[in-house]
């Protein structure tokens, strides 16, 4: 019995640190075009939804990933600064007031850098891993 829970507290932890050490791997990514002057603060206040155009007055088109996914948490705890539980009830707020539409949600980061790619005035954030030449990282 005590080298099932040995097994099993072991087996926890080595997920634990595979999580903590992918955490943290996230980069924020624009469209190459986009000249806006963007660091973490500025994207935090976008994601809580207290900035909705860029400073030349377009639209900003977000985007999120999936709930379940892993950098999507460890994008809102470390770039955003709120738990997901907290930022989805901001949403809900905004919405319910009609002050803003929640992001667009997004699949995969393939998916992200593409719909990034191809639109001037959208943001999003993938893994660290999957950045390439289509987009332009901002924060890291």
């Amino acid at each position: 019995m005590n080298k099932q829970i040995l097994k099993m507290c072991l087996m926890l932890i080595g997920l634990g640190l595979s999580v903590s050490v992918w955490a943290g791997d996230v980069v924020v990514i624009v469209n190459k075009d986009n000249d806006n002057a963007i660091n973490k603060a500025l994207v935090a206040k976008i994601y809580r939804g207290q900035m909705r155009q860029w400073s030349g007055g377009e639209k900003i088109i977000l985007l999120d990933l999936p709930e379940s996914s892993p950098t999507r948490e460890s994008f809102s705890s470390d770039i955003v600064g709120k738990s997901e539980s907290s930022l989805k009830y901001a949403w809900a707020q905004l919405m319910f007031s009609g002050a803003a539409v929640p992001p667009k949600e997004v699949q995969s980061d393939e998916e992200m850098k593409k719909y990034v790619s191809d639109n001037k005035n959208a943001i999003g954030y993938i893994k660290a891993s999957s950045l390439d030449s289509s987009v332009k990282a901002v924060v890291k």
